[in-house]
């Protein structure tokens, strides 16, 4: 039988995944490098590094607000296919104009229309377009894609470092931002639904056997109704909130390491123990999302971060305890680029796909802008990053005891 007519995989599907490898590599894994421009364009400016943070909390907020716009557009039948280059253009222009900018308060204005232009093309795209063309291990493949945003924050943060070097910080500004561009292209010759070119989502119509005991609707998904005070909708609220929180520790693990005693060097291979466990349970989760169910998939990563956290916390003049607390801690990062995609189809359905997650990245917006503060204030209000570290284990557990509640909703909703 055809395998285009039975949900195959076919040369396109193959295709769209390989696009938004690319895009992830740009939208996530080029933006986790922003922050080597901060020195720079403080030096341009004549200010301080908080002055020339703020542009970028700014920029991040206005992504987190405009979300909901462009989850809106869609519901209208508005392909991403035309508002991405709208918002490529915008973000091409403000990026161009932060770079030759002459002071901090138009680096701020430029900025909150930067993030206005980058919320069209973000990485909640990616989610989508996945979720439109593989309806079997879907978790697998949107891990894959998001893999690569590690790899592409490995890979870009020592490049652009290098460009500003060599070409200046404003030059360097312009090249970044047309690559990251550049990555966002290939996902353009993607029908946005399989069914737009004749094709049906990979694995459509197959019974899901290995998600069978959290199955409720024909997809496996429980189709929950979504009400912003419905209790499901405030615990997910909350554990977006709690894991934006968890992953703001990470770039504080230079510093603590410092502050417990150790080189810089020890501090710099933590931070990159903690990415190299962000990079591999992103390949990981996805699997075992699709055999497990994505609530025990939360639960086997929460645990797994809470003892990082606490080898952490307790490890005293031992490099390589340290380094493994990093990369457990560091397995955190997979549920917030893909355990919580994953977590929101299941429990709210496809049809509530786009609104729902949406409404998550502008917590997450909101959530990055005020955990990064927090710890750094925490630190100074102690001295120490011990209390941060605590925080962390205390936000861990609540999102686990939130995990296991919807896990007891999950059940009840399967029974009816």
């Amino acid at each position: 039988m055809n395998k285009e007519k039975t949900g195959g995989m076919t040369k396109m599907h193959i295709f769209v995944l390989v696009a938004s490898c690319i895009m992830a590599w740009g939208v996530m894994g080029m933006m986790n490098a922003y922050g080597v421009f901060f020195t720079p364009m403080g030096e341009t400016l004549g200010v301080g590094r908080a002055a020339v943070t703020l542009h970028y909390s700014l920029r991040t907020l206005m992504m987190g607000l405009a979300s909901p716009v462009v989850a809106w557009l869609i519901s209208k039948q508005i392909s991403p296919r035309k508002t991405m280059p709208v918002g490529m253009v915008i973000y091409l222009v403000m990026s161009i104009l932060i770079a030759m900018a002459k002071s901090v308060i138009a680096v701020n204005i430029f900025a909150i229309f930067c993030g206005l232009g980058f919320a069209l093309f973000s990485y909640m795209i990616i989610t989508i377009i996945l979720g439109n063309w593989f309806h079997k291990n879907l978790g697998t493949y949107t891990g894959i894609a998001m893999a690569f945003s590690g790899i592409g924050s490995a890979v870009a943060s020592p490049i652009v470092t290098k460009m500003i070097a060599l070409m200046g910080f404003q030059t360097a500004y312009i090249v970044y931002t047309v690559a990251t561009i550049a990555m966002v292209v290939p996902i353009l010759f993607c029908a946005f639904r399989p069914e737009d070119i004749g094709l049906l989502p990979y694995g459509a119509g197959e019974e899901k056997a290995a998600n069978a005991a959290e199955t409720k609707g024909t997809d496996g998904n429980l189709d929950i109704p979504f009400r912003y005070l419905s209790s499901t909708a405030i615990i997910i609220f909350a554990m977006t909130f709690l894991i934006v929180g968890l992953t703001s520790l990470n770039s504080h693990l230079p510093s603590l390491a410092i502050s417990n005693g150790f080189t810089a060097d020890v501090g710099a291979l933590l931070l990159s123990a903690s990415m190299i466990g962000n990079l591999s349970f992103k390949f990981v989760l996805g699997p075992i999302i699709d055999k497990l169910g994505a609530l025990k998939g939360f639960i086997i990563v929460l645990t797994i971060s809470i003892i990082g956290f606490l080898i952490i916390l307790l490890v005293k003049g031992a490099a390589v305890p340290l380094l493994i607390g990093g990369f457990l801690y560091g397995t955190v990062f997979s549920l917030g680029s893909l355990g919580l995609s994953l977590l929101v189809r299941y429990l709210f359905g496809n049809d509530q796909y786009n609104s729902v997650y949406a409404k998550t990245a502008l917590i997450t917006s909101v959530g990055s802008a005020v955990f990064v503060t927090v710890i750094g204030a925490l630190y100074d209000l102690t001295g120490s990053y011990r209390v941060p570290v605590l925080l962390g284990i205390c936000m861990a557990a609540v999102s686990l005891v939130l995990t296991f509640i919807l896990m007891g909703k999950a059940r009840q909703v399967r029974a009816n």
